[in-house]
């Protein structure tokens, strides 16, 4: 099954070859400042299973030492993907489809925004969770 998405300007294509393995909400204050809001639904994958099919050549990356990278889009701004070490993480809204995912945890709690109130009852962890 693959997963196709895309920026907002549509310049750059991707796929997931596999399914996501997981899907989780981050509430990092790099999520909250990328995203503009207190919190990011991503899903989780191998760089191995994710494709750029049109638009690398608009691909930048923006690094910041002890954190993941964040590429985006230098036409729209969009952030295409994040990268922390043989982790992919991708926001669910630049799926076309349905991921077949919903969120199963919050992560980086310890980070999240003075009004970002959590009111379901999905575990809660500080950093990352555990990725087996």
């Amino acid at each position: 099954m693959a997963l196709t998405g895309r920026c907002l300007c549509e310049g750059v294509k991707f796929e997931l070859t596999e399914a996501p393995t997981m899907m989780g909400s981050c509430h990092c204050t790099r999520c909250q400042r990328g995203a503009g809001a207190g919190y990011n639904p991503a899903v989780v994958s191998s760089p191995d299973h994710f494709k750029i099919n049109q638009g690398n050549e608009l691909l930048r990356t923006y690094s910041e030492e002890g954190h993941s990278d964040r590429v985006f889009c230098s036409h729209c701004g969009s952030t295409v993907y994040g990268q922390a070490g043989d982790m992919i993480f991708i926001g669910a809204g630049m799926f076309a489809e349905d991921p077949g995912l919903r969120p199963q945890f919050h992560m980086m709690v310890a980070y999240r925004a003075p009004w970002d109130e959590i009111h379901d009852e999905l575990p809660q962890f500080p950093e990352y969770p555990p990725m087996n």
